[in-house]
């Protein structure tokens, strides 16, 4: 029974002891326990700018230097003009004559004094005037011919050249005009608003008879045609005389006034 005691009570001291044991790591467990601090780092705190710097080349281009074009325009109105010059065709009212228009002064009178030739088809009530109309190409042109047709009159002598002027009924019978080949090339220059002009191709066709109407003469006697001309508008006024020579009017003036628009070529 002793040694039963006894053993019972050696038991109950080890059960102590490990229960003392126990609590012992147990507490030790709390007391080393380090707290841990956060070491996250974000990969937004280290990762470096590894961006390339703006490498865009700057526009060295250089600036426009071109020159505003400044040259002026040559006046279509000056110089050496080719081109057509409009006959504006002739009226009279109210006793004044405007437009272009044809007149003949008596030999041994004189273009400021007459006397002139009544026509008794004129439509003016001063019949001294033969008025004009354009003809098909429509008026004068200038750096060129106007020839007259072949024929170039009817059977009754009317002329039938009509490119440069209508012909125009004088005493019954229609004369008309044109520039004759076998001479100068007509030509008119303007000069600060004046015009002078070689003419003498110019030509009248009239009852079967050629005239020469030039001026100056093809032998260059007589004097150019003389006018006018708007340096803006191109309105123009172009007058010239002309010493007829044979047939019915020999010795007589022709005495020529057009007036119109000159048109340039091109």
């Amino acid at each position: 029974m002793k040694a039963t005691r006894s053993t019972t009570r050696l038991l109950a001291g080890l059960v102590g002891a490990l229960a003392l044991f126990a609590a012992s790591c147990g507490d030790d467990d709390k007391d080393t326990t380090a707290t841990t601090a956060p070491t996250e780092v974000t990969s937004a705190d280290t990762t470096a700018d590894t961006t390339a710097p703006d490498a865009t080349v700057p526009d060295t281009a250089a600036p426009d230097t071109t020159m505003p074009d400044t040259t002026m325009a040559s006046n279509p109105f000056e110089g050496a003009l080719s081109g057509v010059f409009g006959v504006v065709t002739g009226a009279c009212a109210d006793g004044a004559v405007t437009g272009s228009y044809f007149r003949m002064v008596q030999a041994g009178g004189t273009v400021e004094a007459g006397p002139f030739i009544p026509n008794g088809d004129s439509a003016c009530a001063d019949t001294t005037y033969s008025l004009l109309a354009a003809g098909t190409d429509g008026g004068l042109l200038s750096g060129d011919w106007q020839a007259a047709p072949e024929p170039a009159f009817d059977a009754t002598g009317n002329g039938l050249a009509d490119s440069l002027v209508a012909p125009v009924k004088f005493f019954g019978v229609s004369f008309a005009a044109a520039t004759d080949p076998a001479e100068a090339m007509p030509s008119i220059t303007g000069a600060d608003g004046t015009l002078t002009g070689d003419l003498s191709a110019f030509t009248a066709y009239y009852a079967n008879g050629v005239f020469n109407q030039g001026a100056p003469k093809p032998d260059g006697s007589g004097t150019a045609a003389t006018g006018t001309i708007d340096p803006t508008t191109g309105a123009f006024t172009l007058d010239w005389t002309s010493l007829i020579v044979g047939g019915s009017f020999d010795g007589f003036t022709g005495v020529w006034h057009l007036e119109g628009v000159f048109t340039p070529n091109g």
